[in-house]
C-alpha cells in the first residue's frame, strides 16, 4: 500500500516539477551552467514589499522615549498580496540628541501569481513557497545644531540593512546588505508649531545581483507635512530613492500617511502607503508602541 501511494505521488509530482523547471529555464534564459542566484533581480520593482523599503521621513527630532512596538501590515497588488508582522524598538541613548532604532519582520506570508513569479525570476524549487522572514534594519540618529530648534530641526541618520531575510529564491528579500545616510529636517510653519514642513535628502546604496554592477547607488529624498497637537499627530509625505540604472526598476517612490495617538504609556499607530513608481503596492498597517523609559 505504501509503495502504491509513493508511486501515485511520483506520477503526479515529478512531471509537474520537471515542467516547472523547464519553464524557469526558458523564462530566465538559463545557460545550463550558472547558479540560479545569478538570475535573481535585486531591484525594488522585482522584489517583495519589505525587501528594499524607502526609509521613513523624520521631522528633524529624536523621540525622547524608549519604546518597543508591534504591528501588522497588509500589502495589496496585482499578483502579490502580502501580510506581515513587524517588531520595532527605539532606545533614547541621550535624550533629544542620540537615538537608535531597530526594525525586524519576523513573519511574512504571501501569495504570488504565476505571472509575477516569472517576472521576478522566482526559482522553480521555491515556486510554491508562501512564508518568509525579513531583514533587520538599524538606524542611528544624531540631532544637529539643537540651538537652531526655534527655527529649524535637523537630524543626521545612518541606516544599515542586515541581509537576514529568507526566501531569496522567491524574490522576497535581496540577500545583500544596504545602507543609507540622510539629513532629516523639520520647520514650523505657524507660531504654535502645530504644523511643520518636513524634508529628507541623502544617499541610498544596496548590493545587487549583476555581472556588470555590484551595487546600486541612489539619491534619497522626501518632503511632506506634519500636524501635531497635544497627544495626536498626523504625518503625510512623498519619499523615495532614484537609482542610476535606467529603466530597470530601481526608482521606488511612495506616498505615506501616518496617524499617531498617545494613550498614557502606549501609542496607537495607523498607517497607509501607496506606491507611485517601481513599488506596485497599496499598504495598510496598525500597531501599538509601549514606552518603558526615557533617555538621559
Amino acid at each position: 500500500m505504501r509503495l502504491l501511494i509513493i508511486a501515485i505521488l511520483a506520477f503526479y509530482f515529478f512531471p509537474a516539477h520537471a515542467q516547472t523547471r523547464q519553464r524557469w529555464e526558458e523564462v530566465v534564459g538559463w545557460d545550463g551552467v550558472s547558479h540560479w542566484s545569478r538570475y535573481m533581480i535585486t531591484l525594488p520593482a522585482f522584489q517583495g514589499p519589505n525587501s528594499l523599503p524607502v526609509p521613513q521621513l523624520g521631522n528633524g527630532r529624536i523621540d525622547s522615549n524608549s519604546y518597543i512596538g508591534v504591528s501588522g501590515a497588509f500589502h495589496f497588488s496585482n499578483g502579490d498580496n502580502t501580510q506581515n508582522a513587524v517588531i520595532n524598538g527605539h532606545l533614547a541613548v541621550v535624550r533629544d540628541v542620540v537615538g537608535v532604532e531597530l526594525t525586524w519582520i519576523p513573519w511574512e506570508r504571501y501569495n504570488m501569481s504565476t505571472a509575477i513569479k516569472e517576472k521576478r525570476h522566482v526559482y522553480y524549487e521555491n515556486f510554491n513557497d508562501k512564508k518568509a522572514a525579513g531583514d533587520l534594519m538599524l538606524n542611528t540618529n544624531f540631532r544637529l545644531l539643537k540651538k537652531w530648534a526655534p527655527v529649524i530641526d535637523l537630524l543626521f541618520q545612518i541606516g544599515y540593512r542586515m541581509p537576514s531575510g529568507t526566501d531569496y529564491g522567491s524574490a522576497r528579500y535581496s540577500d545583500g546588505p544596504g545602507y543609507h545616510f540622510a539629513i532629516n529636517m523639520g520647520k514650523p510653519l505657524n507660531k504654535t508649531k502645530t504644523v511643520r514642513l518636513t524634508a529628507m535628502a541623502g544617499f541610498y546604496v544596496w548590493q545587487i545581483e549583476s555581472d556588470i554592477f555590484k551595487q546600486d547607488d541612489a539619491f534619497l529624498f522626501g518632503a511632506g507635512f506634519e500636524y501635531r497637537k497635544k497627544n495626536f499627530s498626523l504625518h503625510t509625505n512623498v519619499a523615495g530613492y532614484l537609482g542610476y540604472l535606467e529603466k530597470q526598476g530601481d526608482k521606488s517612490v511612495v506616498l505615506r500617511t501616518r496617524a499617531e495617538q498617545q494613550l498614557k504609556k502606549m501609542k496607537l499607530v495607523l498607517g497607509f502607503q501607496q506606491g507611485l513608481n517601481d513599488f506596485d503596492y497599496s499598504s495598510f498597517d496598525a500597531g501599538l508602541r509601549f514606552n518603558f523609559n526615557k533617555g538621559k
